[in-house]
């Protein structure tokens, strides 16, 4: 049997050059719905997670029919899943071959789906230039402030943290860029595609600086971080699905200590990732399920200003950075690569699938 390709429905192009690029494969065949094993058996099918809920019922008829033997869903966003479409797939993959390409973490856990995540900000971010820019940050770097925060209050969470900081004594040592809406999240937009164009403009020929800069989702605004010590992390979703954005592993990559006001959760994955937050009791008291928030704000103020009064509080965060930057360009590079390779040489098996590392491999033979 000749080897061949995995089939797609369309998918965005960038996931196509990823799942080519990363997945190693020669390359993905598009293919319409109705032709789901139309001539013979479809082997393996790669859907984009909208084309799942849009094919639903089709996908599942192909996967009960035998005219499918493997679904590959890519899911960027954990929570355009709701659990009734989990627990559905999860079903079926007590019978069928199903994988999800998750970005991210889903609410609850799924006994029989072959769940795969990865996070394509930490690599996105994770693009030379921007080590070039993090390297110049910190030759500029002469802190006058304590503590960075960066929020766009678009709900009840983030509103109370940032009234709770900026109501406290401690509001004069907060450095905050105090947006509020969509209105602001659509002006941030358009300043970084601002950016994006005068590079485009100006630097026609360096073809490095426009990915780099659109891996970080929104360009940063480094005088803001020349001036202050630490980030106060507020990410995009706090509860249930979530996956972590560039609000996380921007600092991380800038070697700024960060204190992390996430969920319990989300703190548990990124210390297994290598990660490390400087404590002194505070996070015990923020991950506590019986707390309210407003409590664990007043918690949060008296860790902040721990951190402003005691100078080996930021010596231990100094250090928690440079761990954390060594671990983010280094060791979780390494596992970005490695777990797309250990994922599609999972899919793959016994496929006959063309995948260019084992050709290319095979080759090396002079």
């Amino acid at each position: 049997m000749n080897s061949r390709n995995i089939n797609c429905l369309s998918l965005p192009k960038w996931v196509e050059d990823l799942l080519v690029g990363f997945g190693g494969l020669k390359g993905l065949d598009v293919i319409e719905v109705g032709d789901i094993g139309k001539t013979q058996i479809t082997d393996c099918l790669v859907v984009y997670e909208d084309h799942y809920i849009k094919h639903r019922q089709e996908l599942i008829d192909a996967l009960t029919n035998g005219k499918l033997k493997t679904l590959l869903i890519f899911n960027t966003h954990a929570f355009l899943f709701d659990d009734s479409i989990l627990k559905e797939i999860d079903l079926l993959s007590k019978s069928h071959d199903i994988h999800i390409l998750c970005q991210g973490y889903f609410a609850e856990h799924y006994d029989n789906i072959k769940i795969h995540n990865f996070e394509l900000e930490e690599h996105f971010i994770s693009h030379h230039f921007n080590l070039l820019l993090s390297t110049t940050l910190q030759a500029k770097k002469k802190a006058t402030k304590t503590f960075l925060l960066q929020v766009v209050e678009k709900d009840d969470f983030r509103k109370t943290v940032v009234r709770g900081i900026m109501d406290s004594a401690l509001s004069n040592d907060v450095v905050t860029t105090n947006r509020k809406g969509k209105i602001a999240t659509h002006d941030l937009q358009k300043l970084h595609a601002d950016l994006l164009d005068f590079v485009k403009n100006e630097y026609k020929d360096n073809k490095d600086v426009v990915p780099a800069l659109d891996g970080l989702c929104m360009a940063p605004n480094f005088t803001l971080y020349e001036k202050t010590f630490c980030e106060i992390v507020v990410e995009t979703k706090n509860m249930g699905a979530y996956h972590f954005t560039e609000k996380t592993f921007r600092p991380i990559s800038y070697r700024v200590p960060v204190i992390f006001l996430g969920s319990k959760r989300m703190y548990d994955v990124l210390l297994g990732y290598g990660y490390k937050f400087y404590d002194n009791n505070f996070y015990k008291h923020w991950h506590d399920k019986n707390m309210s928030l407003e409590d664990k704000v007043q918690k949060l103020l008296k860790f902040m200003q721990y951190i402003k009064d005691e100078s080996n509080a930021q010596t231990q965060m100094i250090d928690t950075a440079e761990n954390n930057y060594q671990i983010f360009w280094n060791q979780r590079k390494l596992n970005y690569y490695q777990n797309w390779n250990s994922i599609f040489n999972e899919i793959c098996k016994g496929k006959n699938i063309d995948r260019v590392v084992d050709r290319v491999y095979s080759r090396c033979n002079f």
